[in-house]
């Protein structure tokens, strides 16, 4: 397919796959939205529900609603960085087909980016918020998904500091051109496509700023690709170490490995950078 170019400054990509039931909700959180400099671009990858017809509906309705034909990506990754790899505008935007975005989010961002332009005009930024997590029905479980999985986004701040944890949501980024353009390709050690565009910003000594505000409805459901997960039993605990080692050695392997195939370096230096991270959150908890 040929590259699409965005008649509006921000782009923002939805991948979709059996999303039916939620999706209305999310498209009209973004038709609702106080900045209205947005094109939404989706890709389908193959679903079997009446998730196209609702996507022909909106398009029908919404001029800047567009739906790609193209192959099935086979998964959310690939789906989402198929559609970033395609389309060329200025700044770009995850979204996914189950959640509600709040009012003013794109607006915030893009104000928070334009001020970061402003003093870093050279610079890959992306800009990520925290996010309430919810139920299926929006019911919120957690006012703060930055505390419900552990994050700490002002202790990571380099690339080094990468060994810590992904700190942007995909939902939450706006990213710019330039971001983009330090994304590397192929990407087959990335372990999601927010994790991806969000170190490779890093590696090429880029920003990531976290605005400390919840602007997504996070919904949590059973057929969610990847869920909030809970961490608010201690993880500096024998017994949840021992509990989930195998969960967090999976985890830390893929990490690595992604960190690994953009130069990271030693196992060692990951574990160092790890402790680092864990042991200045213990003190800023046993501080507060």
């Amino acid at each position: 397919m040929e590259k699409v170019i965005a008649p509006t400054p921000i782009a923002i990509l939805m991948a979709t796959y059996n999303g039916e039931k939620y999706l209305k909700e999310q498209l009209d959180s973004i038709i609702s939205q106080t900045d209205g400099s947005w094109s939404l671009y989706i890709h389908d990858d193959g679903s079997t529900d009446k998730t196209c017809e609702i996507l022909l509906e909106y398009t029908r309705k919404y001029s800047n609603i567009h739906v790609l034909e193209y192959e099935s990506q086979k998964g959310a990754m690939s789906n989402f960085l198929s559609l970033l790899f395609l389309i060329h505008a200025d700044y770009y935007m995850f979204s996914d087909q189950d959640d509600v975005w709040m009012k003013d989010k794109i607006e915030l961002s893009i104000s928070a980016m334009k001020k970061l332009e402003a003093q870093s005009p050279e610079a890959p930024i992306v800009i990520c918020t925290d996010l309430h997590v919810t139920d299926h029905t929006l019911a919120i479980t957690s006012s703060s998904y930055w505390k419900h999985a552990g994050i700490y986004p002002q202790l990571i701040k380099t690339f080094n500091q990468c060994a810590a944890s992904s700190i942007a949501t995909g939902c939450t980024m706006l990213f710019n051109k330039k971001a983009l353009l330090s994304t590397q390709y192929p990407y087959e050690h990335a372990t999601m496509h927010d994790a991806w565009v969000t170190m490779c910003t890093m590696k090429s000594n880029g920003i990531v700023y976290a605005i400390d505000k919840q602007l997504v409805l996070y919904r949590q459901h059973m057929n969610n690709s990847l869920g909030a997960t809970d961490v608010s039993v201690s993880q500096f605990s024998l017994v949840y170490r021992v509990r989930n080692f195998k969960r967090m050695y999976r985890q830390n392997k893929t990490h690595y490995l992604m960190l690994k195939s953009l130069g990271y370096g030693s196992v060692i230096k990951y574990i160092y950078y790890k402790i680092v991270y864990k042991l200045k959150i213990h003190l800023k908890t046993t501080n507060n």
